[in-house]
Parts: C-alpha cells; structure tokens; sequence
C-alpha cells in the first residue's frame, strides 16, 4: 500500500498538469507555483512536445590560430588555407590536415606555440588536449546558458569530435535561442582615441586609398552600394546550411546596405571623408554608406595602416534615426589592446535603468567585477579621467561613455540594447562565460507543437490496443490468474511512470516503444509461472504447493532472462545518445519492476487467496 501510495504522489503533478488550461497555468505562474509543479511532472522529448533540434559545430581552426602566443602575415595565410582544406573534407581529422600542411611548410611551428613543447608532436598532442578541454567548456556553458534561460530537460551533448547536439523541447523564440547558443559574448572595454587621432587617421587612410585604389574600383564600388546587399535566411541558409551570428543579431557583412535608400555618398576624391559624418563629437555614418565604408576598410592597405597605427575602427550596436536625415550607425576609432575583458565579470544583472539618469526606463545590463577586475578597473577609470571608453560586446560597441571619475569598486552597466529580453540574455551569456571557441550551427530543425500531439496520441492509442489485446487473452487464457496478471501489468505501468517523474526523466517515442515493449515482458514472466503451476496441479498437488513449486522453479528462468535484457539496456543508456537513451532508460526500470510485480506482487495475492483452504485453482 505503501509503495502505492507512493507511485500516485509522484503521477499526481503529471495528473493535474495535464488539465490545466492556459489560464490556470497562467496564475500559476503569476503565484510561482508553476515551476514546482513542472519539476515534478514527466518531461515529454522533442518528438513529443516539440522545440529544436540544433547541430552545432565547434569552431576548430579559429580556436588553434587563437592559441598561437605570435602570429604574422605568414602564419594567418597558412591557417586559412588549412580552414579551407578543412571545410572541403569535413570528415577529415583537422589535426592531420594540420600536421601535413606544417611539415610540408618552412614555418618554424615552435616560434607560434613554444610554450607547448619543443617539436611539432609535441605541440600537436598538447593543441590537442587544449582544444578537446575548450569542447568540454563549450558544453558545460551552453548548460549554464540554457538552464538559465528556462528550458525543462534540455539535451545537450557531444556529437564526434567537434559537434554538439542540442534539443529544446517546448522552445517557442527559436531566433532567440540561436543568438543565446552561438553568441561568443565577448566583452571588452576599449578607451576612445581622441578627435586628433581620428581626423588623422582618415586623412591618412584617404590618401593611401585614393594611391592603392584604382577610380574604376571605386566606381565599381559605388554601383554594388547601390544593390540591396543583405542575404535572406533562406538563400543563405540553403548556400552552406550555416547560420552566423551576426546574422542572428541582424548584422552581416553588408547587412547595413538594407537601408540604402538610394546611391552611396562616396566621392573619389576622399573615399572615407565622403563616408563619415560628425554628429555631437562623434562619427556615424549613414545606412546606405555603410557597405562602402567597410569595403574601403577592408582594403589591404588601409588594414595595414590600421594595424601600425595600433586602432581600429567598429560600429555601434544599432542604428539611430538622427532628424529627417535618415538612419545612423555610430563608428569608433578604438585602441587595438582592450583595457579589461569579460573574464574578471563576476555578477551580471538585466533590469530597467534607475530613474535620475541617462537610462532611466531603459533596459540595462549591471556588471560587478572579481578582485582582480575591480583593481584594473579602478586603475584604468583613475588614469583616463575625461577619456572615453568604449564597452564591447561580440565586436560592436554599446555605449561609450566618459570617465568622469575613478571607479574603484569594480562595477558599472552597459546600455543600448534593443529590448529588455535581449539585456536578459547577454547577462545570462556573461554570466555563464565567452565560450572559448565560436560554434556554427550546421544543421537545425523544429518540430511543431502538433506533431508532437499527434505522436502522443498514437503512442496512447497503441500502448490501449497493446493492453487491451493482452488483457483479454490473459483472461481468456488463464482465468483467474489471468485477472491477477492484468493487475499486476497495470500497476506495473504506474510504477514505471512514477519513477520517470522522480527522476526527472524525458518520455520520448522510443520510450513508450520501451514502455510497450515492458508490457510483453511482464505477461511473459507471468505466462512461464502459470506454466509451472499448470504443471505443478496436473501431478495432483493441492493449489498451495502447486504455487509454491511453479513460483520456486520459474524464478531461476525469469531471472536469467530478465538479467540479460537490462545488461543490454545499460549498454544501451551508456554508448547510446539522445532518443536510443530515452528508450534505455524506460526499458532498465520496467525490466527491474516487471520482474518485481511479476514476482512478488502476483505471488502475494496467490498466498493470500490460498490462506484458506482451496480445492480448485482457476489457472
């Protein structure tokens, strides 16, 4: 009675879940009752409530080129054309690319990575380690990310070498949860170059453009800033089956183009001048100037120039509509060093800006610093008073605001995003880590809430017709006995649904498969004993000894049989992944309980019944 007592506590959340309506679930939540309950009930997989189902891949080449302690022109063109060889034999070991391409070099690999050993195995073997430990760190903060972010029961795992799986099931803000699995989040506060610096910088770079550029190129250049120049999603999606980040937050290459509008503003005479505008002390440029402005950048000169200037230049987060003259994205010329980085963030906290300031109402994300980030902090605000500096997120800045006076105890807020959801999840990012490499997704596919209806409704209409075939040949066939075997077989059922919900397990289709296939090996236990005890009368013994004897002598049988199945499911749970787990997982426990109520439950009831003294047993 106990134990089920027991297997009702635990369906009951699952019970009162299920006929919950939306408005109901609603005050719940209001109350903060909702997330109790959802702890404790059955958590259906992806095929069943539906969600994603992402493939991400880990940056690999990025992550090696990132672990070199120097670098040069030499060794980023080496390192491309390994990222190339790369994606052209996707099943191919980026190791062995990697050793191939050195050995066959006249690059010296021990100047790039001498702190991890003296020869190229050596360096290979310790690159190795250091990128399977920065995958395992991908892991672990992607579960910081999506635990964080709300999702029941979401599967997360290795995939190969360099893949990850990832399903979310009941997800509905899918674009949201891309940008919160992909995004680097990498935080960095730059100091501002002064006005100077930058009016000088410009007519430096106008001057080498118009010398290494030709006038038809500009020319060139001015007709294709007149094009639309954004990918869709679907045409990019279907060119490489790959999703960017910067396509998740709105912004590639030549994103910025979509607000054209019209011809680009760029003059051959000062390419960059034409480009950019002073707005109160700051450079912007407008919407449709932007695609030409980051072509000009780009250009191997003005990259060089850049590069011994020690600056660069990034763009603000978002655009702003200045007056009637049309959208504006703010540009930074930055110091090319970072003052501080993410990684002394210890707190990160969304909420609306405090009224009384410059973001009173708005959505603001509050960071407070480590030890070692507030004593760096404190220096750099004490040494830069009247500077600007300039905070970083994913290489686009979000406000740069000036030092008024040193901050020493490590903590300040970073502004200008989009909406209040968007400030939760970079807080969520920060607080659970960059990632140490950036990850692609591959492949991604979402499985509708309807289908995930439809799939439960067949698996419940087949574990009935299962049941019902099965109970009304027990009674047929056995009588009686039959009716003990069908009780035990129900209950059988409840107790494996009670332990999922206790363990927090995911029901998936090939669960239930388990769950059916459960059903079959209950009766079976049942069938040989009622054998025995059909054999056991036929010699002439009483009811009683008859059960004692059959139960005695089935037991060996159902234990040799039963041992094997559940060996095979724990092999199953350990070496299988996502849905072949789930249909492990049902398969161990129903094997353990069926031989239990198999067993035990229907054994009890026999000794019950025979306690008074029977002369025919209805077997």
């Amino acid at each position: 009675m106990v134990l089920l007592g027991w297997s009702f506590y635990s369906l009951w959340p699952s019970i009162k879940y299920q006929n919950l309506d939306a408005e109901e679930k609603e005050l719940l939540r209001e109350q903060g009752n909702l997330a109790q309950i959802e702890s404790r009930i059955i958590r259906q997989g992806l095929d069943l409530k539906g969600g994603m189902y992402i493939l991400l891949e880990t940056d690999i080449p990025t992550l090696v080129k990132s672990l070199a302690s120097n670098r040069n022109e030499k060794f980023d063109n080496l390192i491309e054309e390994i990222t190339n060889e790369f994606k052209l034999n996707r099943g191919e070991n980026f190791f062995n690319i990697f050793r191939e391409k050195i050995a066959n070099s006249d690059i010296k690999v021990v100047r790039y990575y001498h702190e991890y050993g003296s020869n190229l195995e050596d360096i290979i073997a310790a690159i190795e380690d250091e990128t399977e430990d920065s995958i395992n760190r991908v892991l672990e903060i992607l579960q910081n990310r999506i635990d964080q972010f709300g999702v029941s029961e979401p599967t997360i795992q290795k995939q190969g070498k360099y893949r990850i799986l990832v399903e979310l099931a009941g997800i509905q803000d899918s674009e949201r949860a891309r940008a919160l699995l992909q995004s680097t989040a990498l935080l960095e506060f730059y100091l501002v170059k002064n006005i100077a610096s930058t009016n000088e910088i410009i007519s430096q770079l106008d001057n080498i453009l118009k010398k290494s550029v030709s006038e038809e190129e500009l020319e060139i250049l001015i007709s294709e800033s007149k094009l639309d120049k954004k990918p869709t999603k679907d045409s990019n999606q279907s060119e490489n089956n790959v999703t960017t980040v910067d396509e998740i937050f709105g912004e590639t290459t030549d994103s910025n183009s979509d607000n054209l509008g019209g011809e680009s503003d760029l003059s051959l005479d000062s390419p960059l001048q034409s480009l950019i505008e002073f707005v109160q002390g700051d450079l912007v440029v407008k919407s449709k100037n932007v695609y030409a402005l980051k072509k000009l950048l780009s250009e191997e000169t003005a990259k060089l120039k850049l590069k011994s200037s020690s600056g660069q230049f990034v763009f603000g987060n978002d655009s702003e509509s200045l007056g009637a003259s049309g959208e504006y994205f703010r540009l930074y010329y930055l110091e090319t060093v970072p003052e501080l980085t993410g990684g002394v963030v210890e707190k990160a906290k969304a909420n609306l800006g405090s009224l009384g300031g410059g973001s009173a109402g708005l959505p603001v994300v509050s960071l407070d610093m480590n030890s070692e980030g507030s004593k760096t902090w404190s220096r750099v605000t004490g040494a830069n008073i009247g500077q600007r500096i300039a905070i970083v997120l994913d290489n686009k800045v979000h406000m740069a605001p000036n030092i008024r006076e040193k901050i020493p105890g490590g903590r300040t807020q970073i502004e200008g995003f989009a909406d209040i959801n968007e400030a939760k999840d970079i807080a969520i990012i920060l607080r659970a880590g960059a990632l140490p490499a950036p990850v692609n997704i591959i492949e991604e596919r979402t499985v509708g809430p309807s289908l995930g209806a439809d799939s439960i409704a067949r698996g419940q209409k087949s574990i009935l017709i299962g049941l019902g075939v099965v109970f009304i040949f027990m009674l047929i066939y056995y009588r009686a006995a039959g009716a003990i075997a069908n009780f035990a077989l129900i209950w059988n059922i409840v107790l494996i649904l009670a332990v999922l919900a206790s363990l927090g397990a995911t029901l998936t289709l090939p669960g239930i498969a388990g769950l059916i296939l459960t059903v079959g090996m209950c009766i079976d236990s049942n069938v040989i004993i009622f054998e025995r005890i059909r054999e056991e009368l036929r010699k002439g013994k009483t009811p009683k000894s008859a059960i004692e004897a059959g139960y005695n002598r089935a037991i060996t049988t159902i234990i040799d049989a039963n041992l094997t199945t559940v060996i095979a499911s724990l092999v199953l749970y350990q070496f299988g992944t996502g849905p072949i787990k789930g249909f492990a997982t049902v398969l161990f426990w129903g094997i353990l309980i069926s031989m239990f109520t198999a067993v035990y439950v229907t054994r009890t009831i026999f000794y019950t019944i025979t306690k008074k003294s029977i002369k025919t047993l209805s077997i």
